[in-house]
């Protein structure tokens, strides 16, 4: 039966009809004249002179008659908070046969906080099993945000302002049953729903590489390019935008940018909207502070690079030496304007702060949010956005005075004002040759890593074999690596060369991919570094790490290598560390000699191949489950053909985490299950295996959850001094005859699959 003649069997005396319904719906009701054909329990009801229904927490509101078995139901919500409210759900079923069996989406929101979730879970008989995880940016106070979740098949899908997220049910959903909205926890209120057919996305709006978050000062007019499309992703669709308080942030659309100017301080939202789809939206905060003024004078010796320095990196680092560790101010920027026209070309702010990380004019960017401005002893160190300098430029940075609070030659700062004399000129020409320089306080030709990166990705043939070489230092960024192959990056030495920052999923949700110009949202990820359409990477001697940490983390996944390449890597003499998620690698990655550590699936991926070979893959206390151990791998590799995870040779051991606790004896799995659609494979050779693992070694997987079983494998396992471990209380996977562990003996086998059957067989650099 199609959605409309169903939908005309319901027999509800509201809604308009289907020709009527914007975005192709065939059906819709907004409340305003109540709410016949719904089932209101709990409390719920039509808010009086608001048009929207209001479900108190433990409120519902189903359809009196059921939709058909494949379709879409969509909601603008909003949180209803009180003085005493701390978190509410709405949930939006399908198929509610009854309160223990339905599917359906949770969307979780938090009072004053910047990011939600939404969660596709499925209730059956009785039991609630959370399917797939997004995380979005939260809408200013008083907004509605657009929810849809769709069921077609066995897919479940679900999309917040029109970002996307999916998966399969893994039981068969009843073929009947009424759509409607759960308050789970917290009061709700809910507008313009809708029915319609299941294969049909909305649209979307959002501001391009950046979160719905605006910071200006008095006077400051900001332009920002918006992102809005169809369904197919591909039709460009008109907008408006409407400002909650045009005396204070005036908005405006100018062709595809959103132009606001800044009036008087305070804070305000911006809604963006289609101008046929009122659903089809996005909430945009404002907050205004007060003007910039910079009224203090340049205080020379305090600044690096000095006033009047020629041949300055073009990713150089701002630092303002004060008496005492300074604080940072609660409003005001920093300024960089280009010396010959006073044109603006960085604006940075204290707030939060999105980078689209990668060279100028860059077909795709790693957009993330950022903080950046840090305080290193009683420096103020300030990192201006990816290639905003270019070479042979003459440049002035002026700082706010409410900027930081603290003092430089014992008096209060006042800031450094445009024409201080804070003036820099960069190099004159890019460096040259294939081989370049990373220092962050030395000689180099650059100060950042993610410099050199974008060099070598903008100037150098694709192919052309290219190093990287770092000094030692500690290096506080988030990297990006796309479409440079052949390239080594090479430190100094391996503890000394510390790439580190702390970036998990509630920050910058999600894997990661990179962006093109246009695109909604920062997506960049919560890896330290992502690498994309590359081959041949090499990292050697050095260490690269993610601190964020799992106890207290709005999203605990944080990889601190993410290669999101069906190529290669490899990593020699290098280590690795993060909590969860440590390593997540495609394609096909050797790892000889290193060290990764973490303790949650902190080695997993969508991979072909990948061999720890000689390395030390360490499990170390769980801040956030100090009494609790983890697991080493998920793989969800891609064919059954392919060997996985490989573990050759390498050791097994512990030890404490950030927290300082240590792992408890016999905690933790070798593995636990991936997904449904993904192959289990992985295996041990000639490994050595301290106390901290499980006898039982495999975490067995729950009915119906992935092939798990079917590719773990070990062999030739040890005991720390090197003495046959006992594998009688194995619980899954199996010991492989010497035959069978001789598939995973060389690289060559190990690869063998790469480049349609081509192989691979990489080599360890001394024998080279």
């Amino acid at each position: 039966m199609r959605l409309a003649a169903a939908i005309a069997l319901l027999g509800l005396s509201f809604g308009a009809g289907a020709a009527a319904c914007p975005g192709g719906a065939a059906w819709c009701a907004d409340f305003a004249h109540g709410a016949p054909g719904w089932r209101l329990a709990g409390g719920a009801a039509r808010q009086a002179g608001a048009e929207h229904l209001l479900l108190p927490a433990g409120a519902s509101a189903l359809l009196t008659a059921a939709a058909p078995a494949d379709h879409y139901m969509e909601a603008r919500v909003r949180g209803a908070f009180g003085t005493d409210a701390s978190v509410q759900r709405a949930v939006l079923v399908l198929r509610h046969a009854d309160a223990n069996n339905w599917v359906g989406a949770v969307i979780k929101l938090t009072p004053g906080g910047p990011r939600m979730t939404v969660d596709l879970v499925q209730m059956h008989k009785g039991r609630l099993t959370r399917l797939r995880s997004l995380g979005h940016d939260a809408a200013p106070a008083a907004s509605f945000q657009t929810l849809r979740v769709a069921l077609a098949g066995a897919e479940l899908s679900a999309w917040l302002d029109g970002e996307r997220i999916t998966a399969t049910l893994p039981v068969a959903a009843s073929r009947t049953g009424a759509s409607g909205i759960l308050a789970q926890d917290g009061a709700l209120e809910i507008d313009d729903v809708r029915l319609g057919a299941a294969g049909t996305p909305p649209g979307r709006v959002a501001l391009a590489r950046t979160v719905p978050r605006i910071g200006l000062q008095v006077g400051d007019v900001g332009r920002y390019p918006v992102s809005a499309f169809g369904g197919d992703g591909v039709t460009p669709i008109a907008v408006t935008a409407t400002s909650s308080d045009p005396s204070l942030a005036e908005a405006r659309i100018e062709g595809r940018i959103l132009v606001v100017k800044a009036r008087r301080t305070g804070q305000a939202t911006i809604a963006i909207r289609s101008a046929l789809d009122g659903n089809v939206a996005s909430a945009v905060a404002v907050k205004v502070d007060p003007a910039f003024t910079a009224p203090g004078k340049l205080v020379a010796h305090r600044l690096d690079p000095a006033a009047g320095t020629a041949g300055v990196a073009v990713d150089t680092l701002l630092r303002i030496r004060f008496d005492s560790a300074p604080t940072l101010g609660s409003g005001g920027s920093i300024r960089i304007y280009r010396a010959t026209d006073g044109t603006l070309v960085d604006l940075i702010r204290f707030d939060e702060d999105v980078d689209a990380i990668g060279y100028p004019r860059q077909a795709f960017k790693r957009a993330v949010r950022r903080r950046p401005v840090r305080i290193e002893g009683t420096d103020a160190v300030i990192q201006p956005h990816s290639a905003r300098l270019a070479y042979g430029g003459d440049y002035i940075v002026a700082v706010d005075g409410t900027a930081f609070q603290g003092s430089i030659d014992g008096k209060p700062f006042a800031g450094i004002g445009k024409g201080a004399g804070w003036r820099l000129r960069t190099r004159a020409q890019a460096p040259s040759g294939t081989d370049v320089t990373v220092d962050d306080d030395g000689p180099a030709d650059f100060r950042t890593v993610q410099g050199a990166l974008n060099h070598v990705m903008e100037r150098l043939p694709r192919a052309a074999p290219a190093t990287i070489h770092v000094a030692n230092g500690r290096y506080p960024e988030l990297l990006y690596l796309r479409g440079k192959d052949n390239l080594t990056m090479r430190g100094e030495s391996r503890d000394g060369v510390v790439i580190a920052a702390a970036n998990d999923d509630g920050g910058n949700p999600g894997s990661g991919a990179g962006q093109a110009a246009g695109s909604p949202g920062a997506t960049g990820g919560r890896a330290v570094f992502l690498v994309e359409d590359a081959d041949l990477l090499t990292l050697e001697h050095l260490t690269l790490a993610n601190t964020a940490q799992r106890a207290g983390s709005l999203g605990s996944q944080a990889e601190a290598l993410h290669f999101n390449s069906e190529r290669r890597v490899v990593a020699r003499e290098a280590s690795f560390l993060s909590e969860q998620d440590t390593i997540q690698v495609k394609g096909y990655a050797w790892f000889y000699r290193t060290l990764v550590a973490g303790n949650v699936d902190f080695i997993w991926g969508a991979n072909h191949a990948a061999l720890f070979e000689d390395s030390e893959i360490r499990s170390v206390g769980d801040s956030a489950h100090p009494d609790g151990g983890g697991y080493l791998v998920q793989a969800r590799t891609v064919d059954a053909a392919d060997p996985g995870f490989v573990f050759l040779n390498s050791r097994l051991t512990h030890g404490p985490g950030p927290a300082g606790n240590e792992v408890p004896p016999a905690s933790t799995w070798l593995a636990r299950p991936g997904t449904a659609a993904s192959w289990d494979k992985v295996v041990f050779i000639g490994c050595r295996m301290d106390a901290h693992i499980a006898p039982g070694g495999w975490l067995l997987p729950k009915a119906g959850a992935s092939r798990a079983g079917s590719g773990w494998a070990e062999a030739g396992s040890m005991d720390p001094d090197g003495r046959p471990l006992d594998l009688s209380q194995r619980r899954g996977g199996r010991v492989l005859t010497a035959a069978e562990a001789a598939r995973y003996a060389s690289h060559a086998r190990v690869f063998s699959n790469f480049d349609n059957g081509a192989g691979w067989n990489p080599v360890p650099a001394e024998s080279k």
